[in-house]
């Protein structure tokens, strides 16, 4: 279940678990308005468009959804690839929201063959253990029944690493390419904690004497605002308690995998301490989080409202823009008191693939290698705040530097957490899983109650 978020504003969830059916749009974990219009951004002069590697002017369509860092890199790389190749002009064609406008769009395009590289995330694998049309994506049933070009025999490959390459394999044949990955976690503002003689915490107890301070001293200790999109946002609590407190535990390495073959159940014990936490830390959330909009996270934090953000690294960019001046700090929120079993979440996010259809594949191609240079990477991940998928770089961005050791680390969201389907019973479709942890914060629901309620679901899935 990828449920971070592709933002019609332009930030993006890594809902980096969508694993729900084939209708993206149907996922609709997030409310947007599906109306929006496409838009698009043509590097160098409009040309003619030309047969795939025939002479003369082309015109390769790019297609993304509204990301404002990411969009604003690939403006910039698009340019510069233009001045590499005069004769390739690149139109990059935008729609606002993953799970609505752009969902729409991308259908539109694959449909047509009107683009020539489209994007999505999270990669389309590990697919569900049984998968099937009903319960993949449309991008893992895309993935594997053949709407992209494979990527085989492209030297850029081994630029990235192999976890990033296998993300995006199947049968042998590589499908896309894994631009990096987000962290999510504990962002601070390192003048507030110097005021108060606080130390970043690395175990659960420490963490909340943290909080504890923070509230003595009048101030919000955390931010995590639920307002326009429910509770899906309790994702940076809930999916980094349970690689703090459940997955260490996991067979093999492997909660997901788990989950979803039986040898765990949804009612194990380190569930149960999970949500208990979840309900626990929620207690210095900001008052009314439940309303305060998501859009207005990054710029809140940013203007002093509270000391911590919970969040995903795609923010820092936000939060950077809103307030240069502001001194920024990460931690893993620390679920465990053994310190090393507190790991970020980790979701890759972003993947590049060719359309089969495309009329331009050798354009594209090209395109991809040229992103794929060194620099030319570096530039999109320090824009972005994204963490590397390629084998080595130096990357200097404001994000990295925030990120500090932690950049680029953390537990896999494929090894962490299971594919969830919209075709499921009731409470394991993506829609509505979160809504239990929110009954378990409110009190409604203990967390006995919430774990029956998921693995009698599970068992009919």
């Amino acid at each position: 279940m990828s449920m971070s978020r592709a933002l019609a504003r332009g930030r993006v969830r890594a809902l980096n678990k969508a694993k729900g059916g084939a209708a993206l749009a149907a996922l609709a974990l997030l409310a947007a308005a599906c109306g929006a219009t496409a838009s698009s951004a043509t590097s160098g002069t409009s040309g003619t468009t030309s047969s795939s590697g025939g002479g003369g002017k082309q015109t390769l369509t790019v297609e993304t959804w509204v990301n404002p860092p990411a969009v604003q890199a690939l403006k910039q790389i698009d340019a510069e690839f233009h001045k590499a190749n005069p004769s390739i002009n690149v139109n990059l064609r935008t729609a606002a929201d993953i799970t609505g406008p752009y969902a729409t769009l991308l259908q539109t395009s694959v449909d047509s063959g009107s683009a020539d590289i489209v994007t999505d995330y999270p990669p389309f694998q590990p697919l569900p253990l049984k998968a099937t049309k009903a319960n993949e994506t449309t991008w893992q049933y895309w993935s594997t029944h053949n709407v992209f070009a494979p990527l085989n025999g492209q030297s850029f490959l081994s630029s990235y690493t192999p976890g990033a390459v296998k993300s995006e394999t199947y049968n042998g044949k590589v499908y896309g390419v894994v631009s990096g990955a987000y962290q999510e976690g504990v962002f601070y503002n390192k003048a507030t904690f110097s005021k108060y003689g606080l130390s970043v915490p690395t175990t659960y107890n420490q963490f909340l004497t943290v909080l504890k301070t923070l509230k003595s001293k009048g101030v919000t200790p955390l931010f995590d605002a639920l307002g326009n999109v429910g509770p899906t946002y309790l994702q940076f609590l809930y999916y980094n308690l349970i690689a703090d407190d459940w997955y260490p535990s996991a067979p093999g390495g492997n909660l997901a995998l788990g989950l979803e073959n039986g040898t765990v159940k949804w009612t194990s014990p380190q569930f149960t301490k999970v949500m208990q936490q979840e309900k626990t830390i929620a207690r210095y959330l900001e008052p009314n989080y439940t309303g305060i909009p998501w859009e207005s996270m990054p710029g809140d934090f940013a203007k002093g409202d509270a000391a911590m953000l919970l969040d995903g690294s795609w923010d820092l960019a936000a939060v950077h823009q809103a307030n240069p001046s502001m001194q920024v700090g990460f931690f893993p929120l620390p679920g465990s008191n053994t310190a090393a079993n507190n790991q970020p979440y980790e979701a890759s996010n972003l993947t590049f693939s060719v359309l089969a259809a495309s009329k331009h594949k050798t354009a594209a191609m090209k395109w991809l290698a040229f992103f794929s240079e060194p620099k030319i990477y570096a530039q999109y991940v320090d824009i972005t705040g994204i963490s590397p998928s390629e084998r080595s770089g130096n990357f200097t961005g404001f994000t990295a530097q925030t990120m500090g050791s932690w950049f680029g680390k953390g537990v896999s969201s494929g090894k962490l957490f299971p594919s969830l389907s919209p075709t499921a019973a009731y409470w394991d479709q993506p829609n509505n899983w979160p809504k239990l942890q929110q009954d378990v914060i409110s009190g409604s629901k203990t967390p006995a109650q919430v774990e029956q309620l998921y693995q009698q679901d599970w068992k009919t899935s």
